[in-house]
């Protein structure tokens, strides 16, 4: 014991006496820079797939009907388009789940932020723009 307390002693010296030296950083955070198609799917087909959607019950099966149907990076979606696929859906829930789905597929995403409008309640365009913020 009597040998245990001048070791302590040391120890707490030293350590005053050479603090380690901690540089805070931030957390690197990396994401993968989304490459948005260049090309967006012709009127016809964004209205054979309103059509699809129309003929749906709920809001989970025209989200399917979406991801269904978009999900060509080759062949993506304005967001007109968009507007008006999501202007199917009853609840913001719906209508923000089909927006981040189909946030790698438009091709004029710089308007993103315009989908803010067809939210009812604030913390669904609070949300939006997050993703947006997030994702962009």
């Amino acid at each position: 014991m009597k040998l245990l307390i001048p070791i302590l002693l040391l120890c707490a010296t030293m350590a005053q006496a050479n603090p380690p030296s901690v540089k805070p950083t931030a957390p690197a955070i990396s994401y993968d820079k989304i490459n948005h198609p260049e090309k967006a799917m012709t009127g016809e087909q964004a209205k054979a797939i309103l059509k699809e959607m129309q003929q749906q019950r709920t809001d989970e099966e025209k989200i399917a009907v979406i991801k269904a149907k978009v999900n060509d990076k080759d062949l993506g979606i304005t967001i007109n388009q968009l507007v008006t696929f999501m202007n199917q859906f009853l609840t913001d829930d719906s209508k923000l789940a089909a927006a981040k789905y189909a946030f790698p597929y438009v091709t004029n995403y710089k308007s993103f932020l315009d989908l803010a409008n067809l939210f009812s309640r604030e913390e669904y365009k609070d949300a939006l723009e997050d993703f947006y913020k997030k994702n962009k």
